[in-house]
């Protein structure tokens, strides 16, 4: 038995829960595995999750039953996620690393389930448009040297945080701050889940003012806010996760396969949607998925007088099927620099005709089906749905004597987005008082992030005066 990797394996596998008092142990549960699945759980019965229902995956406000949106996409993320991380646990028993699959496979389920937790209405493009509405209002730094300039932000990382918002940082947020915002550690996961779904375990701006380093896939993005920073580094400190410099960290080895079973999904089953909008034909669909299944020699497709529909099904199950087996492969070969810290690429690409031929689908779906007319017109009018509600609401928030219509506006915005750990405070303007500019900002990026996109286009319809409540 490899007794220092199991060690190290241990801390990886830390049952223990952000935000819990020091004297807590997970020693008081005799199964740690219960543990892990209690993070599946409350994933599942949190509101942020089941409002991924109506959330685009990458086509907007589909009248398709079938299309899939963020939630189903996570669900069936999940379910390749457990059986990445039950193989990738056997693998490393084969190393002689005492652990067991079925932990793993839960945690990367877990973390799977949790992934696009963050992300605003209609999906990257929510993204840009919170981005852009920054940069618009607010559109560099330079005035930090002025002191008679009025902005929100007291350093350059609470700026960047916004203008570069992104929604696996907002997915902490969630997960570790918004949901029973009383307390320290929100719905206190285990670390191991919330390391597992850490892909960029860094700030918005890197130490020293460095710019990213492309080599590097964990600095790709950012991970998490200023504003829960300290937060952040507390959880990935205890996994043990290399800290390069203050507050940039290594990925957790189990990431690697949250990224995989995302890319996976993303890649297959966007195509399969859209090849049932019809917006690229069936043939090529089946033929690019079989192309990918056949990554694997005993794949058999069905070709020979059978209906679309049967197909596809063999083709989808063969592709998604062959991946796996190719990233469980490449995770056994490289899992000893991942825990080392030292391995920075995606399972896809590690495997390299794997990674030509996901390559070859993302591109036919971009151009067929991420840049579709239908698309795009939707994706625009997200920018101004979510940049006029940002439009309303932010003034209203960082005016310290609002007038009456901030009044409001304010009288809008749920009373629970204004607390913070500690005492419940009922007055909201106690409440918005007691933060700093900053964070009432990300206050009100909470709410309109949180957002499903038909409630986002409601309620910009109904503060614009286009559509009134019934």
């Amino acid at each position: 038995m490899n007794n220092s990797r199991t060690e190290r394996w241990r801390q990886l596998l830390s049952p223990h829960r952000v935000g819990d008092p020091p004297h807590r142990t997970p020693l008081d549960t005799p199964d740690e595995r219960t543990e892990f699945d209690k993070d599946y759980d409350r994933i599942v019965f949190s509101s942020a999750f089941r409002s991924l229902h109506d959330k685009t995956q990458v086509f907007p406000l589909s009248t398709s039953d079938y299309t899939r949106t963020r939630l189903t996409h996570s669900i069936e993320a999940s379910c390749v996620g457990r059986s990445l991380g039950q193989l990738a646990g056997r693998s490393l028993q084969a190393q002689d690393v005492d652990v067991d699959p079925s932990r793993l496979g839960t945690i990367v389920a877990a973390a799977c389930l949790a992934h696009d937790i963050g992300n605003p209405p209609f999906g990257h493009s929510g993204e840009a448009a919170i981005q852009h509405w920054v940069e618009r209002n607010f559109p560099s730094f330079e005035f930090v040297e002025k002191k008679d300039a009025k902005h929100p932000f007291a350093m350059e990382s609470e700026w960047k945080d916004l203008a570069s918002f992104e929604g696996n940082a907002q997915g902490f947020r969630i997960l570790n701050r918004l949901q029973s915002r009383n307390r320290d550690g929100g719905l206190r996961y285990t670390v191991a889940t919330v390391g597992a779904m850490s892909k960029y375990p860094r700030p918005s701006v890197l130490p020293r003012g460095r710019e990213r380093d492309k080599a590097r896939i964990s600095e790709k993005k950012f991970g998490f806010f200023q504003d829960d920073a300290q937060l952040a580094g507390e959880v990935y400190r205890k996994l043990g996760l290399l800290e390069r410099e203050p507050y940039v960290f290594s990925r957790h080895p189990l990431a690697f396969l949250v990224e995989a079973a995302d890319d996976i999904c993303y890649a297959i089953i966007d195509l399969e949607d859209s090849g049932k909008l019809g917006l690229i034909p069936m043939e090529t669909v089946c033929s690019l998925m079989e192309d990918v299944a056949a990554l694997q020699p005993k794949f058999k497709p069905l070709k020979d007088k059978v209906d679309w529909e049967s197909r596809l099904g063999r083709a989808r199950a063969g592709a998604i099927f062959a991946l796996i087996q190719e990233c469980v492969t490449a995770f056994a070969e490289h899992v000893m620099a991942m825990e080392a810290g030292s391995f920075e690429q995606s399972l896809v690409s590690a495997r390299p005709e794997a990674g030509e031929r996901l390559k070859t689908i993302t591109n036919i779906t971009r151009e067929k089906g991420y840049w579709s007319e239908r698309v795009l017109q939707i994706e625009a009018a997200g920018f101004q749905t979510l940049g006029g509600l940002l439009d309303r609401f932010a003034p209203a928030v960082l005016a310290d004597k609002p007038n009456k219509e901030q009044e409001k506006l304010r009288q809008l915005l749920p009373l629970e987005f204004f607390q913070r750990p500690g005492p419940y405070v009922e007055s909201r303007q106690e409440a918005i008082e007691r933060l700093t500019p900053y964070q009432r900002l990300l206050c009100v990026t909470d709410y309109v992030s949180g957002m499903t996109d038909g409630f986002a286009v409601e309620l910009y319809q109904r503060l614009s005066g286009i559509k009134l409540p019934q």
